[in-house]
């Protein structure tokens, strides 16, 4: 995967339906150079699904993220499963400290003490962190579910009837949605635009940044918050290597920034840690290459979604 293909996926990230003659203008390539290497990555299981999910604000959560101590008796898998399980969580990784980090969504305090507290109970389980944590993404759109809450919004039946539709492909064309939906197509284009501009769903790209052999290399990054923000902190790295840059969550009550870089090979992290060790608002830096991962995304608000569905008898 080179620059080029990162930068088709981060841009469709923002708009799942966003037409490929649009993206060869922005890129400067050809039509066909577009089609060719979106159909390349999805033979190469780069590109899962075009997927549709709701946004936070319509499903009311917020992001914490933290820690999980063990006394090292547990089987590492079976340990990620268990706390992969619980609906909120949405990704996991073992870091190079033997603890065990992980992000979710969740719906005010009942549901974080929810969760602290099944976690807390799990065998071999001695300390849980939790805090709250906003995501930055600066290598994608603004409307990237993980860029904006979004607005609440409540959908009428006709919006379900095709957000249903687009449930199974994001980027089915008018005239097959207005085949399964039985709408006009002039209808089922201001229905989906009416979608957009509502501010309540987000069209996406479903990938797997390690199909290809790819790894994930992990910047902590404590900072002195006289010196600078943790955005600043973020666009700084994200300038320096575009290429590289997969996410980061910016601690919303600790001046702490967690960032994932994909490299192909461990000798591409190290520069970069010493790098950032270097400048002059760097409090400490850990940095290692986290493995195995479990990566649900955001498939809570996915979920939402076919539970709305579901519940309109669609």
């Amino acid at each position: 995967m080179d620059p080029l293909d990162w930068a088709l996926i981060c841009e469709l990230c923002g708009n799942a339906r966003m037409p490929y003659k649009e993206l060869a203008q922005k890129f400067n390539i050809s039509d066909n150079t577009v089609k060719n290497r979106i159909n390349r990555l999805r033979e190469q299981g780069v590109i899962k699904k075009f997927g549709i999910c709701v946004s936070f604000e319509t499903l009311g959560v917020e992001m914490v993220s933290g820690f999980v101590t063990t006394d090292g008796s547990e089987n590492v898998i079976e340990l990620m499963k268990q706390i992969a399980s619980q609906p909120m969580v949405c990704d996991i990784c073992r870091n190079a400290d033997r603890r065990y980090e992980y992000w979710a969504m969740v719906k005010g305090a009942s549901e974080t003490l929810g969760l602290e507290g099944f976690l807390s109970e799990l065998d071999g389980v001695t300390n849980v962190e939790i805090q709250p944590v906003v995501t930055f993404y600066p290598n994608k759109p603004p409307t990237w579910v993980g860029n904006t809450r979004g607005k609440r919004v409540t959908f009428s039946r006709d919006q379900l009837h095709v957000l249903r539709s687009l449930t199974i492909d994001s980027r089915l064309s008018i005239s097959q949605i207005a085949r399964q939906t039985g709408f006009t197509p002039r209808r089922v284009r201001r229905i989906i635009l009416d979608l957009q501009e509502g501010g309540g769903i987000h069209t996406y790209v479903l990938y797997d940044p390690f199909a290809l052999g790819n790894m994930e290399y992990r910047l902590r990054i404590s900072y002195d918050k006289a010196k600078t923000t943790g955005q600043d902190v973020v666009m700084d790295l994200h300038e320096k290597h575009p290429e590289l840059f997969w996410w980061s969550t910016i601690t919303t009550n600790n001046p702490i920034v967690d960032v994932g870089l994909i490299i192909d090979s461990p000798g591409k992290g190290p520069p970069i840690a010493a790098e950032i060790k270097a400048a002059a608002y760097t409090e400490s830096v850990e940095d290692f290459v986290s493995y195995p991962r479990v990566v649900h995304g955001i498939n809570r608000l996915n979920t939402h979604l076919l539970e709305l569905l579901k519940e309109a008898g669609l």
